[in-house]
């Protein structure tokens, strides 16, 4: 009878919905899945791009989360043999969402080689550059406040 109540009481209970910014992080985490990068339109399309793209700015912080995160995602190049990882497509997408150039962060250890076709092969890291842009992103940011007054 007690295993009885205690169902209906979670029951009627329900379970709680995952926090807005968990749902953020999973967007994010969710871009190791996308598997083709376009020269012209990225990764549309794909859930994990799409869902960065519409999302509000909240997405920002999952992003920048994310610049250091070296989990391979299945876009790879055959000829060059590259697996591009999940910290690169965040930075691209920061770039975009916040209207940004990759050369505003050169000084940090970041190149793009024009050499090869698509965009997404050429990003290239120096030591510790993954760090030090991580670092200049978040006073980027805006605040929460400023979020929710967007709104």
């Amino acid at each position: 009878m007690k295993r009885i109540a205690v169902v209906l009481a979670f029951g009627l209970i329900g379970c709680p919905e995952p926090s807005k910014q968990g749902q953020y992080d999973q967007i994010a985490s969710s871009i190791q899945y996308l598997h083709t990068w376009d020269p012209a339109r990225e990764a549309e399309g794909q859930f994990a791009y799409d869902a960065a793209m519409g999302s509000d700015d909240h997405i920002l912080y999952s992003l920048v989360g994310r610049l250091t995160d070296e989990t391979p995602t299945a876009i790879h190049d055959r000829i060059s043999g590259r697996t591009v990882v999940v910290g690169d497509v965040a930075f691209l997408l920061l770039l975009k969402r916040m209207g940004k150039k990759w050369e505003d962060f050169s000084e940090d250890g970041v190149f793009m080689s024009k050499l090869l076709p698509n965009p997404v092969f050429g990003l290239k890291w120096d030591p510790g550059a993954r760090g030090r842009v991580k670092a200049r992103f978040i006073p980027m940011l805006p605040t929460i406040e400023e979020i929710e007054e967007g709104k």
